[in-house]
């Protein structure tokens, strides 16, 4: 049994694929599987995965299923003692792996979470974010109260290092989210385990602004897969502790996602916002300048809303225009 089972969801990444499974294969600490599992690619993902030749490698084919699922089914097969999960367009470091195992050892049913930086282009160099959470909690909901108040509430699934009972305990993905799951997920495997142990040693280089990323689509589904993971993540929050700190917490996620659904999702977004009254504390701010705070109280949030998503509209089609008649013009 590998002390370590690495699992990486792959969907049409194959520009970066290579890159994430080198830094897995190139760790300190060998004592690890890689599971793959090709979630219905349709570029060359499929290919490029079939190429490496290491003992510690399982890639598993299957019809596209969805982030969650991929997950799930890779967790499943899975033996290590040890669960982590690495996007394949992200990398961590050499001595990442090793490191968050030796912060837990002696604690039992405890996460490791690692230190994390966006980049776009050096995944080596990522801009490392300087966190309050970035440190041990024997008390779970305590670090979810920080992450999600004092730092940007990054909280996705890749930062943990999972011992298998507490990835068990909590359920794994909900496989009817997209957008956003990691938020009900991190969660969930954090109210299941009995602390956090900082690795400060192990980094994760998170990839940003990616073109037709998961994090950047604005469809129907994601929108939907955004309200119910608020919901789901809020559920279990107050059912640990129902306390006007908690109910603010979640009452301001509820809010702002009303903002932002709107006016694309007029429903999700009353329905955020019906959300966001009835646990009776929330004071988000509508996001804007003084024009836009002037402009609110005359036209309400739902006006104001409407003007900057058409003025976007109106703005980025002079734009594309533009771009065109300069193309038209060189080649003249």
């Amino acid at each position: 049994m590998p002390a370590v089972s690495v699992i990486m969801p792959v969907f049409n990444a194959a520009a970066f694929v290579e890159e994430a499974v080198s830094s897995v294969l190139e760790q300190t600490l060998q004592d690890l599987e890689l599971v793959i599992v090709n979630d219905g690619s349709t570029d060359q993902s499929a290919a490029i995965l079939n190429r490496f030749d290491d003992p510690r490698i399982r890639v598993l084919h299957q019809a596209n299923a969805g982030q969650s699922a991929a997950i799930n089914r890779g967790v499943q097969v899975s033996c290590g003692e040890f669960i982590k999960i690495v996007d394949a367009d992200d990398w961590i470091n050499p001595g990442h792996l090793e490191s968050q195992l030796v912060s837990v050892q002696g604690f039992d049913h405890q996460l490791s979470a690692c230190r994390w930086g966006y980049f776009q282009k050096d995944f080596t160099r990522p801009i490392l974010r300087d966190e309050h959470a970035n440190r041990d909690y024997s008390d779970p909901l305590e670090w979810i109260v920080d992450s999600l108040t004092l730092d940007e509430g990054m909280m996705g699934g890749w930062k943990w290092l999972i011992p298998r009972a507490v990835w068990e305990r909590s359920g794994g993905y909900d496989e009817r989210l997209s957008l956003n799951n990691d938020f009900h997920a991190s969660i969930a495997i954090l109210l299941a385990s009995a602390g956090v142990r900082f690795a400060p040693e192990a980094v994760y280089s998170y990839r940003k602004g990616l073109p037709g990323s998961l994090s950047g689509t604005r469809s129907r589904r994601a929108m939907q897969s955004a309200l119910l993971t608020t919901q789901l993540g809020c559920e279990l929050l107050l059912l640990r502790k129902d306390s006007t700190e908690i109910r603010k917490l979640c009452g301001n996620r509820f809010r702002r996602w009303a903002y932002d659904f709107f006016p694309e999702h007029p429903d999700l977004a009353n329905a955020a916002e019906q959300q966001a009254l009835q646990l009776g504390h929330d004071d988000v701010p509508f996001p804007g300048g003084r024009l836009a705070q002037s402009l609110c109280r005359m036209l309400g949030w739902r006006g104001v809303r409407q003007l900057q998503y058409w003025g976007g509209r109106i703005g980025l089609q002079y734009l594309r225009k533009r771009r065109v008649a300069q193309k038209l013009a060189r080649l003249n």
